[in-house]
């Protein structure tokens, strides 16, 4: 990183006293007072041992088994508890540094300050020795202080944004269970399905290769409606049966170990026709191809994505949905202007969404972008935004 030169120079050890937190994660008692652990969200103590701000910093790696990483970084302030694998740095000299913009800071470089600084093989650790050894960077206070407010609007933004996601897929999920039609058709009598072959590892490439075809791993299925095409797959050797993705087909995932993704389905984006899938999923193949939508919105009702959930086979380990029990399951069938009203209103909702989820992926590249040009002093905020702000 390339920082200001304008800027003053101090070790955390300097800045902040360090104190380890003293409570058990599993073990503490709940209660009024937030408990900060390294997960994001806080659970909750029936004591308190900081009453004021602070910077808390797990000092266990996120990943553990010999790797260093660290997911966050936490804000605390008021009346709260610390886990014993936690470290609250609080600010001496409020004059000096802002322990909000200290935050700012340490949460956006953590992967350049303070995570070489873990060590251990099996269990990676932090030392609070070395923690006070972080150097930081910091401009005048008013700097940080304007640094605070205009990163604050925008993570305000991204929370607005991530609101409006969060509910229009809640809407959309309500109007799917609650839409009601008279009649219903078995999925069989509306489709084919088919998994997809396994393979050999040594017949598996992250880059073309010469026979190899490409494939959806379960990776490309993450949570949500949307192919994560990031990581490709090419396979050689699949056999002639293999059945390709087409335009209208629909993609499920067969197996999984987390029940709640066994059902899943995603609808193929153009550039994936042609491809092939793993066993862990299936293709649905409409027999009409007008019926693809209706198929592909009956199947992500929440009341059906939980029938499949719960009918998947395995009591422990990789559950797996069955291709029989799939052909007998009942979808609502809207016909003729139902379901032309019924198309509309789902993708309808489906654009809200997915305007939605842009919003926020942008406003957080935004925020990136724009702390990486103001914690390096590359770009300052003018002394004007104080009298914007009405300071």
């Amino acid at each position: 990183m390339v920082l200001s030169s304008e800027w003053a120079t101090a070790l955390l050890g300097e800045l902040c006293t360090l104190t380890k937190g003293k409570s058990p994660t599993l073990k503490t008692v709940p209660g009024d007072y937030p408990l900060i652990v390294t997960g994001p969200e806080p659970l909750s103590s029936v004591d308190y041992q900081f009453d004021g701000e602070a910077v808390c910093i797990p000092m266990v790696s996120s990943t553990g088994h010999g790797h260093a990483s660290l997911k966050r970084v936490h804000y605390a302030n008021g009346k709260f508890a610390v886990a014993n694998i936690v470290t609250a740095c609080e600010v001496k000299n409020p004059a000096k540094s802002s322990t909000r913009f200290l935050h700012i800071y340490l949460q956006h470089y953590k992967d350049e300050l303070i995570v070489p600084r873990m060590q251990g093989t099996a269990n990676v650790s932090l030392s609070q020795r070395e923690l006070s050894q972080v150097p930081v960077r910091l401009p005048a206070l008013d700097e940080q202080l304007r640094i605070v407010n205009l990163i604050g609007a925008v993570d305000q933004a991204v929370e607005a944004s991530e609101t409006r996601f969060t509910a229009s897929n809640q809407l959309l999920n309500e109007y799917l269970e609650g839409a009601d039609f008279s009649q219903r058709r078995p999925l069989g009598e509306l489709a084919s399905m088919r998994s997809g072959p396994s393979w050999k590892a040594a017949n598996e490439s992250s880059v073309p290769a010469p026979g190899g075809e490409s494939v959806l791993g379960i990776t490309n299925t993450p949570p949500g409606r949307e192919l994560d095409l990031s990581n490709r797959k090419y396979v050689s050797g699949l056999p002639k049966s293999t059945k390709r993705v087409t335009p209208t087909s629909i993609v499920m995932i067969r197996t999984n170990g987390n029940r709640a993704r066994i059902g899943n389905v995603y609808r193929p984006s153009p550039e994936i026709e042609g491809f092939a899938v793993s066993a862990f999923q299936i293709i649905i193949q409409p027999t009409d191809p007008a019926d693809s939508a209706i198929i592909y919105w009956a199947l992500s009702r929440p009341s059906i994505q939980r029938m499949m959930s719960e009918s998947a086979s395995g009591s422990t380990g990789l559950g797996n949905i069955a291709i029989g029990w799939l052909r007998q399951l009942s979808l609502p069938y809207p016909t003729g202007e139902e379901r032309e009203i019924f198309l509309g209103t789902c993708e309808a909702m489906l654009d809200a969404i997915k305007a939605a989820d842009e919003t926020s992926r942008s406003l957080r590249t935004v925020r990136s972008e724009l702390l990486s040009a103001l914690l390096s002093g590359a770009h300052r905020i003018p002394e004007t935004y104080d009298e914007l702000m009405g300071a």
